[in-house]
């Protein structure tokens, strides 16, 4: 039975140990050739994966696709698009009142609609950004 491993995680793991492909092999009774091809294609079987984990001395969970930073339930930046969003509609939909009640010309609200537009854009290139960044 395959199962999909992060090779990222498995690499980063190895070099955390100053280990090399062969001494990780040796490690875990596995063969070159095995490290090389889990660490490239991300694909082992539960034995291999068993044998990484036991070997870099971590639960074989860890060694799973989703136990990246994508694990993380809590991710804060959809905290921020949501209420960038929320931003947008509420002032959008300000503009439109004021436009429709008469206190704003067509000029006016056309200004104010590129203005907010452009600051949610803004605020949503910066949290982009920022997450980048870690």
């Amino acid at each position: 039975m395959e199962v999909m491993i992060n090779s990222e995680v498995l690499k980063s793991l190895r070099l955390k140990k100053s280990w090399s492909q062969e001494r990780l092999a040796n490690a875990s009774g596995l063969s070159l050739r095995t490290v090389q091809r889990v660490e490239n294609t991300g694909t082992a079987s539960l034995e291999t994966k068993l044998a990484l984990s036991s070997a870099l001395e971590i639960k074989p969970e860890q060694l799973c696709i989703h136990s990246s930073k994508s694990q993380d339930r809590s991710n804060p930046v959809i905290y921020g698009y949501l209420g960038a969003a929320i931003g947008l509609v509420g002032s959008y939909a300000g503009i439109t009142l004021g436009l429709w009640q008469g206190n704003l010309s067509f000029g006016q609200a056309g200004l104010w609609y590129g203005l907010v537009g452009a600051l949610v854009g803004l605020t949503c290139g910066a949290i982009g950004f920022l997450n980048t960044r870690g």
